[in-house]
C-alpha cells in the first residue's frame, strides 16, 4: 500500500480497516484518526451493539500498536450513544467508551494524553424526554510512548480581548490560602501566536450533504492532524468514511491511507481526495 503513495500523496482501498493496516509496514503511521461506528447507532454500514463493541475494535487496535511509530498517536472520535429502550423504561447512556478508554492503557498499553469533549452547537433534535439533549462526542486522544511531544503552537486560539487586558494590567501573586498555582509574585506576557489550545473543541455539525451518514467537520481532524504530525508524515483513517481526514491531510501536506469496508464511499472520498491535491499542487506553482 505504501508503494501506492511513491506519485501520490494519498492511497485508498476499499476493505476492512483492519485489515488494510496489517498490510502496511509496523511502526510506519505517525496518527491513526478515525471514527468508528459509534455503540448502538443504526447505520447502513452496520451496528455495534455495545455489548459487541469492544470484541468489533480490538482488532483495529491490535492493528494500530503494530503500526504505529513509536512516536505516534491514536486518536479516536465516538459518542456513547443510549441503549435500546424497553416499553416502560429510559433507555441509559452506554459507558462502553469509558471502558474502551481504560482499556486503550490497561489491555494496549497505550498513554492518555487527554480525553476532549467536542461540544456540538447545533446538535440533532433526538426527542429524549428522560436525559438532557445529546450535545457531545469524545475524541479519545492516546500515544504509543509515555513522553510525547505535540505542536502545541499549531493550535493555539485567538486571545479574548479582556484576557489580553488583564494580562497587561494585572500582577500574579501568591494565594494565602496555601494553593501553589502561582510560587511567586509574576506577570503573564501573551504568547504571539495565541493562547494555549483548550481541551474542548465547539462548532457545528457538519453541513455537507452526502451519501455518508456521519459526515464530520473539517476542524475535527484538523486539529489532531496539526498537534501530532508534520508535513509528509502519514496518517491513516481504517473509518475513512467520507474522506474528511484525508482531506484535510491532504490540505496540510501528509500522506493519507484511508481503508472502508463501502466502496461508494471510498469511490466519492478519492474524487474530493484529487480535487484537494488540486488545490495544494496549484498552491505550490
Amino acid at each position: 500500500m505504501l508503494d501506492l503513495l511513491t506519485n501520490s500523496e494519498y492511497a485508498v482501498a476499499c476493505c476492512d480497516g483492519a485489515q488494510g493496516m496489517l498490510s502496511l509496514p509496523d511502526k510506519s503511521i505517525k496518527l491513526i484518526y478515525g471514527s468508528p461506528p459509534y455503540p448502538n447507532a443504526e447505520r447502513d454500514y452496520g451496528i455495534w451493539k455495545s455489548s459487541e463493541y469492544i470484541d468489533k475494535i480490538s482488532p483495529f487496535l491490535d492493528a494500530s500498536v503494530l503500526k504505529l511509530r513509536d512516536d505516534g498517536f491514536l486518536v479516536i472520535n465516538v459518542k456513547a450513544t443510549r441503549e435500546k429502550a424497553t416499553a416502560k423504561m429510559a433507555s441509559k447512556r452506554s459507558l462502553v467508551v469509558e471502558k474502551l478508554a481504560i482499556l486503550l492503557e490497561e489491555q494496549w498499553n497505550l498513554h492518555c494524553v487527554d480525553i476532549e469533549i467536542w461540544v456540538k452547537e447545533n446538535p440533532v433534535p433526538t426527542g429524549l424526554r428522560v436525559a438532557c439533549q445529546d450535545a457531545y462526542e469524545q475524541n479519545l486522544w492516546f500515544s504509543m510512548s509515555p513522553k510525547w511531544t505535540i505542536n502545541l503552537d499549531a493550535i493555539r486560539r485567538p486571545y479574548e480581548s479582556h484576557s489580553v487586558k488583564t494580562y497587561e494590567d494585572y500582577e500574579y501573586k501568591p494565594r494565602s490560602n496555601g494553593l501553589s498555582y502561582v510560587r511567586k509574585n509574576k506577570r503573564i506576557q501573551p504568547n504571539p501566536l495565541g493562547a494555549l489550545p483548550k481541551n474542548i473543541i465547539s462548532g457545528g455539525v457538519s453541513a455537507r450533504i452526502g451519501d455518508h451518514q456521519a459526515t464530520q467537520p473539517l476542524y475535527l481532524p484538523e486539529k489532531y492532524i496539526k498537534a501530532t504530525t508534520n508535513e509528509g508524515d502519514l496518517v491513516v483513517d481504517p473509518w475513512m468514511g467520507s474522506g474528511t481526514t484525508g482531506i484535510v491531510a491532504i490540505t496540510l501536506k501528509r500522506k493519507f491511507i484511508g481503508f472502508d469496508i463501502v466502496q461508494s464511499y471510498v469511490t466519492a472520498a478519492e474524487e474530493r481526495f484529487k480535487e484537494a491535491q488540486k488545490v495544494v499542487k496549484g498552491d505550490e506553482c
